[in-house]
């Protein structure tokens, strides 16, 4: 009888137990359940989001407003010119054939210069290109001519550059666009000099290899590695990326593949060096569609295209040559926010529309 009693007893504390431990299961369920609605409400990453939301659809619906005639005629009310009492180191360059074109000038306000000593000069051809979050996002430089690889080089030793963009080839319709500024599979070190001081650029291994892109792409990127060595023992790994078939004064097809390259890069704090020939044309365009991403990664209000046009400009003049390329970067943006599958079935068609009005205005 006392161990059936006792048998009982400890059964009640047993269920008794089990309830208490139940109870305090259902209140830590519950705490986990404010917790995590608060979480909902508070979490920066979703409000973010609703403001991206937001700021893409506005982004959206100006340009399909304006359409490809709207922007054409936008671009075009953008006259470019050069003040160059606002460039007067380029001015000075012309005499040491420094400058690619004579009437592809170089700002003052934001040039960068060569720290002197230990360079002989300060004088190169390129500026710092800032977007919202970053004011030194770009250094926007003209391709190197064989009495600028040096400078060229030690400007990315002294910046620290990680990432170079070369988006021309070194001859384009028959005319010499840039100097080959780097080691090749046939030449797998090149030395280059300015007044004594030099510069080595050595291949980090002799591979050579096609970027492959996460979605189809029609761009034709090659990826290298690169070691620089200069005055003092200062060294430098840097990744250049040379896009092939981005035609002169020309776009390519507006798929993912430079949202991609940026996007890769987006990690490194150094500046990234771009550039084209002249480094306004090509080079412009890389810089708007990054600037677009920029405010939308950092939650800002994506501002009107015309204006950030303009901010361009003030830092690297002329920026974007050809209406064509202004075109490219609305097309590449919204084709980007249709891969991220932000439109309804009316927006798809009238981005279809907008498509189809962009390809007959760039072909």
């Amino acid at each position: 009888m006392t161990t059936r009693n006792t048998g009982k007893k400890s059964r009640g504390k047993k269920a008794g137990s089990n309830t208490t431990t139940q109870r305090s299961k259902e209140r830590a369920t519950e705490r986990e359940r404010e917790g995590s609605q608060k979480t909902i409400v508070e979490d920066p990453t979703n409000l973010e989001k609703k403001t991206q939301r937001k700021q893409i659809l506005k982004f959206v619906k100006n340009t399909l407003e304006k359409g490809p005639p709207g922007l054409r005629n936008e671009f075009g009310s953008m006259k470019r010119f050069n003040d160059f009492e606002k460039m007067k180191a380029f001015k000075g360059a012309q005499e040491m054939g420094k400058n690619r074109y004579k009437d592809v000038g170089c700002l003052d306000n934001n040039r960068v210069k060569l720290n002197n000593p230990p360079w002989t000069h300060d004088y190169v051809h390129a500026n710092y290109v800032a977007t919202p979050s970053n004011p030194k996002r770009f250094i926007c430089t003209q391709a190197p001519l064989e009495k600028t690889c040096a400078d060229f080089w030690y400007m990315c030793l002294q910046e620290k550059v990680e990432t170079i963009f070369m988006l021309c080839n070194l001859t384009e319709k028959g005319a010499k666009k840039c100097f080959e500024y780097y080691p090749s599979k046939d030449k797998e070190s090149v030395e280059f000099e300015e007044k004594g001081v030099k510069v080595t650029v050595k291949l980090e291994s002799p591979k050579q290899e096609q970027l492959k892109f996460d979605k189809n792409s029609d761009a034709k990127v090659m990826e290298t590695v690169f070691i620089v060595e200069g005055p003092g023992g200062a060294t430098q790994k840097t990744t250049h990326y040379h896009w092939i078939d981005w035609p002169d004064r020309g776009v390519p097809t507006a798929d993912m593949a430079i949202i991609e390259l940026l996007a890769k890069t987006r990690a490194s704090k150094a500046p990234i060096v771009v550039h084209c020939s002249a480094g306004i044309g090509r080079t412009g365009s890389v810089v708007m569609i990054e600037y677009i991403m920029d405010q939308l990664l950092s939650g800002q209000q994506i501002e009107e295209s015309d204006k950030i046009l303009q901010k361009i400009r003030d830092q690297r003049n002329n920026s974007i040559q050809t209406e064509q390329q202004y075109l490219f970067v609305h097309q590449v943006m919204m084709n980007y926010f249709m891969e991220k599958k932000l439109f309804d079935s009316a927006v798809k068609m009238a981005h279809l529309a907008f498509t189809e009005q962009y390809l007959k205005s760039v072909h």
